[in-house]
């Protein structure tokens, strides 16, 4: 009987924490910023909010509530300024790195979004930038980037000097088409391209290793590291993945989504104490949502 009580007892939460829904709260937009065609979020370790907002070629920080904390941009190629900013990584130093794809270019800025230097990617005895077009960070700050004129995958150490690729050939190692890269801790590096239906992986060092297997092959998908884990979204939901051979996780289902208002999830981010923030580009959205259900 007692060995019953204690199961019950077990039972009951968890039944509840089941069948309730996870709360979901839109921080943009708001009062002081309204977003045009966002394509990327991310949160630093102080949990400011860093958006690409690409439309108006700008990116901004905001707080939780939505409150503008900084912004830099405005269309051209001088310093902060941008030609449809794609990418943002908020590091956990004090660097935030924008992926300024119009002038082929990566910024770097302070976390109060001041210029402190530009990186653009060549080859070895020719001095014409790349075009970037996806970019992820490792815990150590080593930076991947996506050369899309190459057809290659690139690590830069802090230095920004590059450590190894994969790609720029052809056969099983040919890259091409990346629409997404995500960095997961002691896992390596994760990307998607356009019309897969596989994650492609590599080891932290650009290793090729076992890719996650999709069934068909979404129209869309976006990526981002969840501590150990691997988040992806497609319009059918958000996944985690924690084990390479154990099958993914439904975070949220498409009438979840649908019902919390998300159209087309342009980016995700996570944050350590179970907060995932969803952009939606369809309705230039940012939504806070709380992964322990209550």
């Amino acid at each position: 009987m007692r060995r019953l009580l204690v199961a019950l007892l077990l039972w009951v939460p968890c039944a509840l924490f089941a069948q309730t829904a996870a709360r979901w709260t839109k921080i943009l937009p708001s009062a002081t910023v309204q977003l045009r065609d966002p394509r990327c979020v991310s949160v630093s370790p102080e949990g400011l909010i860093y958006i690409a907002d690409t439309g108006h070629h700008r990116v901004v920080a905001v707080d939780t509530t939505g409150r503008l904390v900084a912004e830099t941009g405005g269309l051209g190629n001088a310093h902060g300024q941008f030609r449809w900013a794609r990418a943002i990584i908020a590091d956990r130093g004090n660097a935030v790195w924008v992926l300024d794809y119009g002038n082929r270019r990566i910024e770097r800025f302070t976390r109060s979004l001041e210029y402190q230097g530009t990186f653009t990617i060549t080859l070895p005895n020719d001095d014409t930038p790349h075009q970037p077009e996806a970019m992820a960070m490792s815990p150590q700050s080593d930076l991947y980037i996506y050369d899309r004129d190459a057809g290659r995958l690139v690590r830069y150490d802090p230095l920004f000097s590059a450590q190894a690729e994969i790609g720029s050939g052809g056969g099983s190692q040919f890259v091409t088409n990346v629409a997404s890269i995500a960095c997961v801790s002691a896992h390596g590096l994760f990307w998607w391209e356009r019309g897969s239906n596989e994650i492609r992986h590599a080891d932290g060092l650009l290793n090729p290793a076992a890719p996650l297997r999709l069934g068909a092959a979404p129209e869309d998908l976006r990526l981002a590291p969840a501590d150990s884990c691997l988040l992806y979204a497609t319009p059918a939901g958000i996944f985690r993945q924690c084990l390479q051979a154990a099958p993914s996780d439904t975070l949220f289902s498409l009438a979840e989504l649908s019902a919390a208002g998300v159209t087309h999830i342009a980016g995700l981010a996570m944050v350590p104490d179970h907060v995932l923030y969803v952009l939606d580009g369809g309705t230039a959205a940012v939504y806070r949502v709380n992964l322990l259900r209550e």
